[in-house]
């Protein structure tokens, strides 16, 4: 009985509740008028729109879309910390406030959704 005790008493102090319920990255959907832009994250092209990519949190992102005839579209995915997952952890114990901030499973991106409109390049 003491062992099972024991173990639980561990698994609440050094777990992490960002890291164990939130993950270390999240899902951002990339959509844009007209439709079958390319997408290209810090450079890298990832695929069209309408585009779901997952990112990893504690990063900031700059997304570019891109259709032949239209002039670009830019956005910038920023990492933000969630207070209740601090919070959470600061109660909890030391271990868990570290972890979270190494992993930087307190971040989310935001925004979580990016919609750009293109403008025409007149001729």
């Amino acid at each position: 009985m003491k062992f099972v005790i024991c173990f639980a008493f561990c698994v609440v102090l050094l777990t992490s509740c960002a890291t164990v319920f939130s993950g270390n990255s999240d899902d951002v959907t990339i959509t844009s008028d007209p439709v079958g832009a390319l997408v290209a994250i810090d450079g890298v092209p990832r695929g069209r729109t309408p585009l779901t990519v997952d990112l990893e949190k504690g990063n900031s992102y700059s997304v570019s879309v891109s259709k032949d005839g239209y002039e670009a579209g830019y956005a910038t995915l920023t990492n933000r910390v969630g207070a209740g997952w601090v919070i959470l952890d600061i109660f909890a114990g030391l271990v868990p406030v570290v972890v979270d901030a190494v992993t930087g499973a307190w971040g989310g991106l935001s925004p979580d959704t990016v919609h750009l409109v293109l403008t025409p390049i007149s001729e």
